[in-house]
């Protein structure tokens, strides 16, 4: 068994629903590794939705957020009073890695990017290795430990009662138990990463004219506007969820048949419950972001532009490699499952 350091283990990742969840890997080979040991994760109200009902953690510390320079103390103090051993930051920004300073831990591990690094006492090279899937990558941080992990399925639960809830719901819209029920999520608050709406329109009537297939459109806040304007540019007029919790969510993408959309929170919640997933890739690298089983596919133009890894384009070319791909021209949106 490798000799981790600590009793007590904290994991630091604020933000970011599908960063959380893309490090439940680690949480795992962690507790794997360290049955007994301590371990806690330090993320924010909303992503902490994610770890609902996690059995490998002991506790989760809501970091606030908006928080005043009074909240962020009062919460470092919290922390130093649990005395940890180990932190283990998966996020690296100056504010986790201030928190990883503060925390008192004597051994403080991260990716290395400096000034920051000046905070850790491990550091382990932050570049990604050639198609190097993130949750790869996030594993290697456990490596100095001595665990090296291969398992990269992510986890994610909801209860007996949530997933009621969700069935009920599609038998209101008419969903039935042998339908293709196909999830799309049109939303991203990156606009290199966002699909335009009315491709996202085409494809729901695809899907429902050529398929046969109940489509339901995914949002969560602030977004409602956006997916119902979506939706109502359709003619096969898809439905879209009740305002959700996270877990709610992974347990609709549980029973759905597949899900397509772009590279966001909820492609990875579909993962996380074996669901078949198509992404729609603009600036990003695909083989950092999603897994290398044959179910989960990418469709991008492959312009050589791509990928720039950037989160604006302007003139001359206006996110070129997301507005030139259309539904029509990528007919092969087809289940994996099928």
């Amino acid at each position: 068994m490798p000799n981790v350091p600590a009793e007590r283990i904290l994991l630091i990742q604020f933000r970011m629903i599908g960063a959380v969840l893309l490090n439940t890997p680690v949480v795992r080979a962690l507790r794997h590794h360290c049955p007994q040991r301590y371990i806690a994760y330090c993320t924010e109200p909303i992503p902490a939705g994610v770890l609902k009902g996690n059995p490998m953690l002991d506790e989760i510390f809501l970091h606030p957020r908006p928080a005043t320079l009074r909240d962020e103390w009062q919460f470092i103090r919290r922390i130093r009073q649990h005395g940890f051993d180990l932190v283990v930051d998966l996020m690296g920004n100056p504010r986790s890695a201030l928190l990883s300073l503060m925390s008192g831990a004597r051994h403080r591990v991260a990716f290395a990017r400096w000034p920051r690094s000046l905070c850790y006492t491990t550091l382990v090279d932050h570049r990604y290795e050639l198609h190097e899937y993130t949750v790869e990558k996030r594993l290697r941080l456990l490596e100095p430990l001595g665990i090296h992990a291969s398992d990269v399925s992510t986890i994610m639960t909801y209860t007996p009662e949530e997933r009621e809830l969700v069935d009920h719901f599609l038998e209101e819209n008419g969903v039935r138990s042998d339908d293709l029920l196909i999830c799309i999520d049109p939303t991203s608050h990156v606009i290199t990463r966002q699909w335009p709406a009315q491709c996202f329109s085409e494809l729901a009537d695809l899907l429902s004219e050529k398929l046969g297939a109940r489509v339901c459109l995914l949002w969560g806040p602030g977004e409602k506007e956006y997916v119902a304007a979506i939706a109502a540019a359709t003619r096969s007029k898809p439905f879209l969820n009740p305002p959700w919790k996270l877990s709610h969510v992974a347990a609709l993408l549980h029973r759905a048949d597949l899900f397509v959309g772009c590279d966001s929170a909820p492609g990875h919640i579909a993962v996380s419950q074996q669901t078949p997933t198509v992404t729609a890739f603009g600036a990003q690298r695909s083989a950092n972001w999603r897994p290398k089983e044959p179910q989960h596919r990418v469709v991008m133009m492959g312009l050589p532009c791509q990928p720039c890894d950037q989160r604006r384009c302007g003139p001359p070319l206006d996110i070129a490699c997301l507005r030139t791909l259309t539904a029509i021209l990528r007919t092969e949106f087809r289940p994996p499952c099928q």
